[in-house]
């Protein structure tokens, strides 16, 4: 079999790895039952996780390839105005909640707010598309990176987690909820072999700015979907909760090495 068809498999392996978060916290999500209390700490972890795969692992690598420093974090920028330009977008339409857990704030009821439904699954959908797009580009430029796709599948496992709990806190039926999941989960991957093959087919100058423009849209995603969770009444210690996945996540890179 040709190697370029036994890379892309590979990759689109990775990315299928990504998404077991998903799964696992759907199902806790649904079926857990857990206080919000909890929920935030998992978010918590989940940002520092996040924060620390978008700096250490893709920024930081990044932008001494990139063509120059300014259109290095130009391209953060970009990539940062680009997630939230989008997620205002839908969150006028009711999108604006979807990773909350139901508890602490309420998801709004498709009765209430018709449509809402559609933008919450389209949300969900876009906040995968930084993590899958960087994936798949680093999977091409330097290969397998555990320390990334490790963020990547445990940061998702809260993400699904509380905003599972809160669609169906707001009445949505557990079907609908899994099938969103899922829908995300396939997508995923598939952008993940895009941005392998995206990769193949462009200098490693033009690939590190794709990733800055990945991990600005990450940072992005993490401010505005997960840390509002997190942070909600102010739970004790949910800095010091943060710290300790950003710190797990050097500690992971360091035993990789």
């Amino acid at each position: 079999m040709d190697s370029t068809i036994l890379d892309l498999a590979a990759a689109l392996g990775w990315g299928l790895v990504s998404v077991a978060g998903l799964a696992v916290g759907a199902f806790i999500g649904l079926y857990g039952s857990l206080k919000h209390r909890s929920v935030a700490a998992t978010m918590a972890v989940a940002a520092g996780l996040l924060l620390a795969a978008a700096t250490v692992e893709l920024a930081a690598n990044a932008i001494e390839i990139a063509p120059s420093a300014a259109a290095g974090l130009l391209a953060l920028l970009v990539g940062a105005v680009a997630f939230s330009c989008a997620n205002a977008a839908l969150a006028a339409r009711g999108a604006a909640d979807r990773k909350r857990c139901g508890e602490c704030v309420a998801q709004p009821q498709e009765a209430l707010a018709p449509g809402s439904g559609l933008a919450i699954a389209l949300g969900t959908a876009m906040d995968a598309i930084p993590e899958a797009l960087v994936l798949g580009l680093t999977l091409k430029s330097v290969g397998p990176q555990m320390v990334l796709i490790t963020a990547i599948s445990l940061g998702n496992l809260p993400e699904a987690l509380s905003g599972s709990a809160g669609m169906l806190a707001a009445g949505r039926k557990p079907g609908w909820i899994l099938s969103v999941w899922g829908a995300v989960a396939i997508a995923t991957v598939a952008l993940t072999g895009m941005g392998f093959v995206l990769a193949g087919s462009i200098s490693p100058g033009m690939s590190a700015v794709l990733e800055l423009f990945g991990a600005g849209a990450l940072i992005a995603m993490v401010t505005e979907t997960i840390i509002p969770e997190a942070v909600h009444g102010t739970p004790r210690f949910a800095g010091t909760v943060a710290a300790v996945g950003f710190g797990a996540l050097l500690l992971v890179g360091q035993l990789a090495h």
